[in-house]
């Protein structure tokens, strides 16, 4: 490990732990004031499994001097950690969604699906871009990175069209905050395996980029069903009576986000098969 890898394990360990903690803290604060315990064990329990998804890519899928290494699991998973922490602030910057104001302090139902499935969705992307070979922590941030952009531009594009996100903060629909937390996660597969992949060069990176295409679909087909259900609620008076409906899409999400990925072969890098160093 170099000067500046341990540079950056120092700040994205104390950032992890100081931002894990701060997650607890509020959920503490507020448990027995105004979060019911669904609420309580859901925002407990994501930390723990953003945490597993990301080590099990680090010990199964990661580059072959990280798997091993438990110097460099724990240096990939701090930053993972502040990856999420950093999603959710980027969360709050563009969809105007927050887990502590909408979340914690208003214990508002709808946004609490929503940020759930938006923490897992940034874990999967971050997991994806560790998925392959590569020379070091900058290519995953890289490709990482790509696959973060193009979701956070997809949220925007699917809000400027559907409003979910003031549905889901101002109007409280429960049934949208299910259909966003699932599209979300599926986003999130989708993208994470965009990101995936033996590293090359950051031309090709891009170009290995582009299996991430079925997002397009997802997010065409969230806009024609958030349409719908806009329609539906300004027709009729009780907007929150589709659980089943929203619960079903939201799975039909994830099959789509799953196949989408089964059919597409991760990108290989022989130069690692060989033994040379392909950098």
């Amino acid at each position: 490990m170099g000067d500046i890898e341990r540079i950056i394990f120092i700040y994205s360990a104390g950032l992890a732990l100081v931002g894990i903690f701060d997650w607890y803290k509020r959920i503490k604060e507020v448990r027995e004031i105004r979060l019911n315990k669904t609420a309580i064990l859901i925002l407990s329990f994501l930390p723990v499994l953003a945490s597993l998804i990301i080590l099990y890519i680090l010990r199964n899928q990661a580059s072959f001097d990280v798997v091993d290494n438990f110097i460099y699991i724990v240096f990939y998973l701090s930053i993972g950690l502040v990856w999420i922490r950093l999603g959710l602030v980027l969360i709050f910057l563009f969809f105007d969604l927050s887990w502590i104001d909408d979340v914690l302090n208003n214990n508002n139902k709808a946004a609490l699906f929503a940020i759930s499935g938006a923490y897992i969705g940034t874990a999967l992307i971050y997991s994806g871009a560790n998925i392959g070979d590569g020379p070091g922590w900058w290519c995953v941030l890289f490709a990482g990175g790509l696959g973060l952009t193009a979701w956070i531009l997809l949220g925007i594009l699917i809000d400027k069209v559907t409003q979910v996100f003031e549905r889901i903060t101002v109007r409280r629909d429960i049934n949208c905050g299910i259909r966003t937390g699932f599209y979300f996660l599926a986003s999130g597969v989708i993208l994470g395996r965009a990101s995936a992949g033996d590293w090359t060069s950051f031309s090709m990176t891009i170009l290995e980029f582009s299996a991430g295409w079925p997002v397009l679909i997802l997010a065409l087909l969230t806009i024609i069903i958030e349409r719908y259900y806009m329609k539906v609620s300004r027709s009729q008076e009780d907007e929150h009576n589709y659980l089943f409906n929203s619960v079903f899409l939201g799975v039909l999400y994830i099959i789509l986000a799953v196949f989408s990925v089964v059919i597409q072969p991760f990108p290989e890098n022989p130069s690692y098969g060989s033994g040379l160093k392909p950098y």
